[in-house]
């Protein structure tokens, strides 16, 4: 009698994780299915004006269009919302999306391309538990991130004498040498040239010419992000310290020193 108990006892508990399992799995089957609706127009097109537009992107705490012209941003036109005045954009393809280093205080973008008849969606929205506003869409053909001349980092003005080290990743590369031994206070650095008659960093190692030490002058603009330049297989994960120097000296390139 005991044992029967026990048994019954033991298959009860048994169909109730059973059920339980299924009954989640059919939730989830639910929600994948409920979230799968693409709600962008197919029928939207075109229009036939093509244009150049220099856009900023706005931080909002909802699911809206984020994306206005800097001349909208600098206009005090108060007979349109604020909100009003952002679109959505959506690439011409997929090699055209906005570059992993991009960062809404520090750069803007060019964009050229067509707005949408209508307002709607990016093509391919998915439906998401928070509904999306309607708005105008720009497709864009070709893309550009430019800085912003806006910004300003709050960080000090320093010179860094750099070392670069082959890590196995592709991360960060360059880090103090007074820190070479010292793995506790060590960082490593992403480095920006400020404009393009500067020596750009990354490309003074060649594969054998270590060790490759620099000094360089200028500020720490981002404490977790990306140089603003063509980076190939980085995730978000490798983000970091970028410094942007405008002053830069090779002090040794392998065995030769002062760079010659």
């Amino acid at each position: 009698m005991i044992i029967l108990l026990c048994s019954l006892t033991l298959i009860s508990c048994g169909q109730t994780e059973t059920k339980e399992r299924i009954d989640e799995n059919t939730m989830n089957k639910q929600v994948e299915k409920k979230y799968k609706k693409v709600i962008s127009d197919p029928t939207n097109k075109l229009t036939d004006k093509v244009e150049n537009l220099e856009i900023e992107y706005s931080i909002w705490g909802c699911a809206c269009p984020q994306w206005i012209k800097s001349k909208d941003l600098k206009a005090n036109d108060t007979t349109v919302k604020f909100i009003d005045k952002h679109f959505y954009i959506e690439p011409a393809d997929s090699t055209l999306k906005i570059p992993i280093y991009f960062q809404p205080y520090r750069h803007k973008v060019k964009v050229t391309g067509q707005f949408y008849e209508r307002e709607d969606y990016p093509k391919g929205t998915i439906e998401m538990e928070e509904p999306m506003p309607k708005a105008k869409v720009f497709r864009y053909t070709k893309i550009e991130t430019i800085d912003n001349p806006n910004f300003k980092p709050d960080s000090k003005v320093e010179t860094l004498t750099l070392i670069y080290n082959t890590i196995s990743c592709t991360c960060a590369q360059w880090s103090e040498t007074r820190f070479s031994n010292d793995t506790d206070n060590k960082t490593n650095y992403w480095l920006e040239p400020a404009n393009d008659k500067l020596i750009k960093a990354d490309t003074l190692f060649n594969g054998e010419n270590l060790p490759v030490i620099i000094k360089v002058t200028g500020q720490v603009i981002t404490e977790n992000g990306f140089p603003k330049r063509e980076l190939v297989k980085v995730g978000q994960d490798e983000a970091g310290k970028v410094f942007r120097y405008t002053k830069i000296e090779v002090i040794q390139n392998g065995q030769k020193k002062n760079g010659r």
